[in-house]
């Protein structure tokens, strides 16, 4: 059965960096053999040539006798060449090889008995006509220092291959290790333990980074199983109401009504609670769409100044109707990318909510400034729209059941609607990057803060 870490992409990366470690100690070695192999001849062929123009200078100065003692001197002295030979006519005078063929310039001599069985490489000249002298060394040295060099990296080859294999092991045997645990997690959570979570090893490294993006993953459907957990909860409960008036009331009908009117009156008032709870359920459908991103296609730039502007316009006349006054603070020019008819859904459900729910002469007003914060280059990368009103406010306690599916206060219960305002504004701001939340501000009433992200000049 083959060894699991073996099929691990980290020790398949390990093996891929030894094998071009490898290749790259080859490759080394093979450029290091050549340099050096070049580096010791020349080194052979400048000592020779040393060794030459020292007999000819001797020869110069007093004659062939001469020229034998720096011969015989060279070849009892340390560092010297390993081979003279000074030959005239074709017969040796002196030195340590036997006669050879009269070349000038650097010499190679192949093998023989006579020079140990190895190559000399040498420099050989003429002192006078038919006087011929050569000096050289065997090549077995040079042979030696390649044969040491390509143990080393013989040596550092296998070394690679041996540490690669080691680390490649070692790295996989962790990389198991957590994917295993991540695994093992996600099959817990599998099994319904939602609470669950990828452990997170704070190494800041890919497989960090891919844990914390299920996390996020998780918490997502975590939350989105609460939310249907909770609105299947709610609807149970929201609609029994209307749906037993909707059966009482054809139930009285049936026993009731006498007259062509009677069951005429009967079914419009029917068939508008009919229409009250398939506009519940279009509210909820609406939502689901937003939170699907489909409407995302469709985002643009938006200034969110000029959209508040007509936001004012709009529901200026509705708000003296309730007898509230609907003002518009500082609204500068913030550009973001978005849906208008979304958002004019969000900014409208905020401004209901505040006219509807508040007693008349409340003031409601709406602004936009910069997120406080970075303000890179002077343009604020986060703004905030705020809709306030001064009316009685939510206690604090209810502020994150605010924006539940189909929640309603006790006190909103006597009014028109089905709790899910806020809701889909909530589901608008999301699918604009946006954060909505209830704001903590002082004096009586209630804010409302979309703070949307600015995107950067491109």
């Amino acid at each position: 059965m083959p060894i699991r870490f073996l099929k691990t992409e980290g020790f398949r990366l390990s093996a891929i960096y030894a094998g071009v470690f490898a290749l790259s100690v080859v490759i080394l070695g093979v450029f290091v053999l050549v340099i050096t192999n070049q580096a010791l001849r020349d080194q052979i062929v400048t000592f020779s040539a040393s060794d030459v123009a020292a007999i000819r200078n001797g020869y110069a100065s007093e004659g062939i006798h001469e020229a034998r003692e720096v011969i015989n001197q060279l070849m009892t002295g340390p560092g010297s060449s390993d081979f003279y030979l000074l030959q005239q006519d074709g017969k040796v005078v002196d030195g340590n090889l036997p006669a050879m063929p009269e070349r000038i310039g650097t010499v190679d001599i192949a093998a023989s008995p006579a020079t140990g069985n190895h190559e000399v490489l040498g420099v050989g000249g003429f002192l006078a006509p038919g006087l011929y002298v050569f000096s050289g060394s065997g090549t077995n040295r040079l042979r030696a220092v390649q044969t040491h060099i390509l143990n080393v990296m013989l040596g550092l080859f296998a070394a690679a291959l041996v540490l690669a294999a080691a680390g490649g092991a070692l790295v996989s045997r962790s990389f198991l290790r957590r994917t295993d645990a991540m695994a093992k997690a996600c099959h817990d959570i599998m099994h319904g333990d939602l609470r669950l979570r990828i452990p997170v090893r704070g190494a800041r490294d890919e497989l960090d980074r891919l844990a914390q993006a299920i996390n996020q993953m998780l918490s997502r459907i975590a939350a989105l199983m609460e939310n249907l957990s909770q609105v299947s909860n709610d609807i149970a409960h929201d609609l029994r109401t209307p749906v037993t008036h909707l059966r009482h009331r054809l139930e009285r009908a049936r026993s009731d009504c006498t007259t062509a009117e009677d069951y005429r009156v009967a079914l419009d008032a029917a068939i508008a609670k009919a229409d009250e709870i398939l506009g519940l359920f279009a509210a909820l459908l609406r939502i689901a769409q937003i939170e699907g991103g489909a409407r995302r296609a469709a985002f643009a730039p938006l200034d969110l100044g000029a959209l508040l502007v007509h936001m004012r316009e709009l529901f200026e006349p509705v708000a003296d109707d309730a007898g509230h006054v609907l003002t518009l603070g500082s609204a500068g020019e913030a550009v973001i990318r978005g849906d208008r008819q979304l958002l004019v859904q969000l900014f409208s459900n905020l401004i209901e909510n505040a006219i509807v729910h508040t007693p008349a002469g409340t003031r409601i007003s709406l602004s936009l400034a910069p997120a406080p914060g970075r303000v890179p280059d002077g343009v604020p990368d986060r703004v905030i729209v705020r809709v306030r009103d001064d009316g009685p406010g939510v206690p604090a306690e209810e502020h994150e059941r605010l924006f539940r599916r189909l929640y309603r206060r006790e006190a909103s219960r006597s009014r028109p609607g089905n709790g899910l305002g806020l809701s889909l504004a909530l589901a608008i701001a999301e699918l604009h990057g946006a954060r909505i939340e209830i704001a903590d501000v002082a004096g009586p009433g209630l804010a409302v803060d979309v703070c949307f992200p600015v995107p950067g000049e491109s």
